[in-house]
């Protein structure tokens, strides 16, 4: 959005609750306009000071539900203590809703640490608030118990709540992210409340059941969805449409700020009228749907004159037009140069300077020698900047204070100071997800079977979990947890019909001796295709500490724990002989360029060059952008070249590139050229990998294989998975999406215009804007006539590549700048538009395109803190076993981060022939892609000669109970990660961390946790020592050893036997046996000895 505002309504308002000493409620034009004014306001407020209540972010009468984070926000104004606010702004809009009595959004309760209160009565509460029980809370209204303690997300509070009880008092109270739940800070009190609007306990559900059916008296009740759901105490999308006639009173919104004064918008009395008629329009719209019937617009809302009455006694704010000093249509660097002028000549006192752009800020910072402040302001003479969000210029009544935003285009974000994300470790550990109830999954010496869950089973002497899994004709395995490695997900692209394994039969075993011949083929070729590349050289790219620790000082963000890991891995690689061959994979906006940036900077800095290779002209001119401002404060030459460098230009790159005088040089395919010299390129990165052919990157391979090379990409192809799951391309995973990013909702449907105009209408309404893809240019400008009549006040434009240079880019330009609302494109859009505020995408003919290509589409939409939403439009269901299967996972993998998860689905549904060649395909689906690429990793690691080392499977039992109760950790599928994750450890610390962990989530652990901790450390230094039984009574303890016991043990264990120092017996060649009768813990008398032959 252009600014248009020059004296400032912000500045109006601190005036008016100054002079008047009263509190103020703004009623804006639009929710769009109230974001921008809270923008404007934290300038010179504290944050505290401020309200600011959003609208819903739905249509009326909408099929969607208003998301978390939004209620939330609501429910924290209108519960919070409003004395120490100033200013409450929002939208007109808010106006029309009934919402419930004041009473209703009072906190039931407040508790404290060290309260008395019981695991029983806090649930009793909950469930009387109408929480739900899951298994794991990750939504508001949802609460889970585990052991000691109970976790819950109430509307109240940002982030979920754990609280662990000690008997029955409080014994901490924890903030944890629902993404990892892990804990990220305490608190000493909480307050309950029901987080949603409206509550469902058994009172409201009656009163909703006859206000129901006293309203829709024609309407069959059992053919309306959304009214069996809300009958039986659950909130489906959409329900909304029903809140009068289950909340207790009609308040409105002023009802809530009884002292407050109101001031309003000038242009309130048209932006009323307006939207009643569009409620109007959307009741006729949606009415037609008999099995969800609608309240009449009358009943359903506020009416206009009955807002009028509430803003009766309503100021308006009356603004001078133009002034001199600021002029919108000047250049901002312009502008700034002739206000520092000013200033320095005493016709201006004080300057303020604000951007989203810290570079920016940096640049001016150096060039007018400019001092940096912080917000809020206090309005001082001179000249100062800050990092700050969209907010727009203005100047304040007598002229003595100017406040210049320079950013060319506005966002209406709510200012947020950046931070880290919290999640420590990945939402996706490794890359297995736990198993299905009734899931095929493969185990490596029985193979297939159906997954049934974990199972308690007792002996004579112990307790033990194991994992069941049933196979032909009822036949049941039971799998000790420590040989969970054993068993994986059965992945083939057709898993209906498969026919179970029988442990009684050898067939499986011959399956599995075939695939295994063949994966050896398959791994003599993948090295064949790396040798020349594994037998080069490249040089090292080393960096002095001093000039690194400058580049990473000057990040304006706090890194996530997975780029830090990334950096690492890709420093390490590229200070190798060896030259890197490293995978990035990456949701769009996780932070890939950042790490290819870091590699650059050292690669320049050992004097070498850097290459980025991109696939179209819009990416490559963003990445310039991108390095110019990154690398700003550092001695740096950047280049571009692309198909639009005029040929004189891309002769004196070739030849400065020859002379090293540019460090670094991005481009497009024109960097294929065999002009160009790559003697001294150090550093080649690959954007975007799955874009390229394989010919076009083995080219740059063949004249230059002792370069390191970087990939990038949200969706690796399949060629590259390939070699990244046989080992022969490292692989680094960001997983940590942004602070507070929300997952993008995505929906399949059949075309229509309805639910394309009710898409636009909800984006535009909220001041957002659209992409709608449609990749048969023939067909855009009849598209572009239909959504013109669906959407007659919305701009639209259009993009694809056969327009010209120029018209593309006052499209482009036109879409950033909020001047064209909706874009009608090709694909063109998937390959670097960065539109924060476009958060709408409609895909038309979404079969014809790839998984991995929707899913880069998808993520063009989402880049900011509003909700997302995806459609993908198809002409019918009656589609094709392939396509169909392939928009299904897209609509499954929505979650953050889920690129890998897409790109791994994309091979199963392409039966894995295409990622691995036709001559796998019949192997993969006999034993499961897992199974395969695990055998085909064996068969590259024998030919090149490394032996595996052999999983030692140490038995451990102390006659007692080892397990994980399900009172403790209910669910099945967290315990079996849980004791995946001990079997992975490879130290005791690894151990003590997951013990924490499970403190944190499940309260404090018996005596059986703490059994299986142990046992989990005697494990890993049993293994170090060589030993694969423990089996210990109340006297003796015995140890049996591997057959290949190491000199070093060996002399060890002689020698206590010798020095009797130990009460050990030598029972057999590999058998001997503690005395640990006088011991009363066994496990660290048995710990004791395997330290000592350590």
């Amino acid at each position: 959005m252009l600014e248009k505002q020059h004296q400032s309504i912000a500045f109006e308002l601190i005036k008016c609750s100054k002079l008047e000493g009263k509190q103020i409620l703004y009623f804006c034009e639009s929710d769009k306009e109230a974001r921008l004014l809270k923008n404007e306001l934290l300038l010179l407020l504290d944050d505290s000071s401020i309200g600011y209540y959003p609208e819903r972010e739905i249509l009326p009468y909408d099929r969607f539900s208003t998301t978390d984070s939004i209620i939330q926000d609501r429910l924290k104004l209108l519960n919070s203590d409003k004395k120490n606010l100033k200013i409450v702004v929002t939208s007109i809009i808010n106006l029309f809703e009934k919402l419930p009595s004041k009473n209703n959004f009072l906190a039931k309760k407040q508790f404290r640490l060290g309260d008395s209160l019981s695991i029983k009565d806090l649930t009793a509460i909950l469930e009387d608030l109408n929480y739900q029980r899951v298994d794991k809370v990750t939504a508001i209204n949802e609460y889970t118990v585990r052991g000691g303690v109970v976790d819950l997300y109430s509307g109240f509070h940002k982030q979920p709540l754990r609280v662990d009880f000690f008997g029955d008092q409080i014994d901490e109270i924890r903030i944890f992210d629902p993404s990892s739940q892990h804990m990220i800070d305490k608190l000493s009190k909480f307050r309950l409340f029901s987080g949603s609007e409206i509550r469902l306990d058994d009172e409201s559900i009656k009163k909703f059941k006859s206000n129901w059916r006293d309203y829709f008296q024609k309407h069959d009740e059992r053919h309306c969805e959304i009214f069996q759901t809300l009958v039986n105490g659950k909130y489906p999308e959409g329900y909304e449409i029903y809140n009068p006639l289950i909340q207790t009173g009609n308040s409105n919104l002023i009802d809530f700020f009884p002292e407050f004064s109101l001031i309003k918008s000038n242009k309130i009395d048209e932006i009323l009228l307006s939207h009643m008629i569009f409620v109007e329009d959307r009741y006729q719209e949606e009415s037609i749907d008999v099995s969800r019937p609608l309240m009449k617009p009358d009943d359903y809302i506020f009416q206009v004159e009955e807002i009028q009455c509430y803003l009766d006694s309503a100021k308006q704010i009356t603004l001078t037009s133009d002034n001199a000093l600021l002029d919108n249509k000047k250049e901002k660097k312009l502008q700034l140069k002739e206000l520092v002028n000013k200033q320095n000549n005493g016709e201006l006192a004080s300057l303020l300077i604000t951007s989203s752009e810290q570079t920016k800020l940096d640049e001016i910072n150096k060039k007018y020698k400019i001092d940096t402040t912080t917000i809020p302001f206090k309005i001082r003479d001179g000249i100062f900047s800050c990092f700050h969000a969209s907010a727009r210029s203005f100047v304040n009544e007598n002229g003595s204070f100017i406040h210049l935003n320079l950013d060319e285009f506005f966002s209406s974000e709510i200012f947020t100071k950046k931070s880290s994300s919290q999640i420590d470790n990945s939402l996706i550990k490794n890359f297995e997800n736990p198993f299905l109830d009734n899931e095929l999954v493969i185990h490596v010496d029985y193979g297939i079977g159906i997954y049934e869950g974990l199972k308690v089973l007792k002996t004579n002497t112990s307790e033990e979990e194991y994992i069941k899994i049933t196979y032909h004709e009822k036949e049941i395995l039971y799998v000790p947890i420590r040989q969970a490695y054993l068993v994986s997900k059965f992945q083939t692209t057709q898993t209906q019909g498969i026919p179970l394994d029988s442990l009684s039969s050898n067939k499986w075993k011959i399956k599995k001796e075939k695939a295994k011949l063949k994966a050896l083929d398959h791994a003599a070729e993948l090295l064949d295709i790396e040798s020349r590349r594994s037998v080069a050289s490249s040089c090292q790219l080393i960096c002095n500490k001093n000039s690194y620790n400058k580049f990473d000082n000057d990040f304006p963000y706090v890194l996530t724990g997975d780029q830090i890991n990334c950096i690492n891995d890709v420093i390490k690689d590229i200070s190798l002989i060896k030259p890197m061959n490293r995978v990035i994979c990456g949701d769009v906006g996780f932070g890939k360029t950042e790490i290819a940036m870091r590699g650059a900077f050292v690669a320049v800095h050992a004097k070498k060059q850097v290459m980025l290779l991109a696939p179209s002209t819009i990416l490559a001119k963003q990445h310039l952008e991108s390095f110019a401002k990154r690398f700003y404060n550092f001695p740096i030459n950047i280049e571009l070249l692309t198909r639009h460098t005029s040929q004189k230009n891309k002769l004196k790159i070739y030849e400065d590139f020859k002379n090293k005088k540019i460090d670094i040089l991005i481009g497009t395919h024109t960097l294929l050229n065999s002009e160009i010299s790559l003697d001294n390129l150090g550093l080649l990165i690959i954007d975007e990998e799955h874009r390229f052919g394989t010919k076009q990157k083995e080219i740059i391979k063949s004249r230059q294989s002792t370069t390191h090379i970087l990939y990038m990409s949200a969706t690796p192809i399949p060629r590259t998975l390939n070699l990244v799951y046989s080992g022969l391309k490292d692989f680094s995973y960001l997983y940590t999406p942004p602070l507070e990013r929300l997952s993008v909702k995505t929906f399949l449907n059949i075309q229509n215009q309805q639910i394309i105009k009710n898409a636009i209408d909800r984006e535009i309404s909220r001041g957002g804007q659209v992409f709608i893809v449609q990749n048969d240019i023939s067909k855009m400008e009849q598209l572009k006539k239909q959504i013109t009549d669906l959407t007659p006040e919305a701009n639209v434009g259009i993009a694809h590549g056969k327009l010209s240079k120029k018209l593309i880019t006052n499209t482009m330009n036109g879409f950033n700048a909020n001047s064209i609302d909706i874009l009608i494109c090709t694909t063109i859009v998937e390959m670097g538009l960065d539109i924060p505020n476009a958060n709408t995408m409609i895909v038309i003919d979404a079969h014809k395109f790839g998984l991995s290509q929707l899913h880069q589409l998808r993520g063009r939409v989402g880049r900011s803190l509003r909700q997302a939403y995806c459609y993908l439009l198809i002409p019918n269901m009656d589609l094709k076993k392939g396509p169909k299967a392939k928009l299904d996972s897209l609509v499954k993998y929505s979650d953050l981060g889920s690129g890998y998860f897409i790109a791994q689905e994309d091979l199963e549904i392409r039966g894995a022939g295409d990622f691995l060649g036709v001559k796998q395909s019949g192997h993969i689906e006999a034993i499961g892609l897992s199974m395969y690429l695990s055998m085909l990793k064996d068969a590259v690691n024998d030919i090149k000669g490394h032996q595996k080392e052999p999983i030692l499977d140490t038995e451990i039992n102390f006659n007692d109970r080892a397990l994980i109760p399900d009172t403790y950790l209910p669910v099945a599928n967290e315990r079996l990660k849980v004791y995946r994750s001990l079997n992975d450890a490879e130290t005791s610390e690894q151990i003590d961390q997951i013990l924490i962990d499970l403190k944190d989530r499940c309260g404090k652990p018996d005596s059986e946790i703490l059994n299986l901790i142990e046992n989990s450390k005697l494990r890993i230094i049993a293994a170090n020592v060589g030993i694969k039984k423990i089996y210990s009574n109340q006297q003796n303890a015995m140890f049996t050893f591997n057959n290949n016991l190491t000199d070093q043990v060996y002399k060890k264990l002689v020698g206590l036997i010798q020095s009797g120092s130990a009460k050990i017996k030598l029972k057999n060649e590999n058998k001997i046996t503690l005395d640990v009768t006088e011991n009363m813990n066994k496990r660290s008398a048995v710990a004791k000895l395997l330290n000592e032959l350590l």
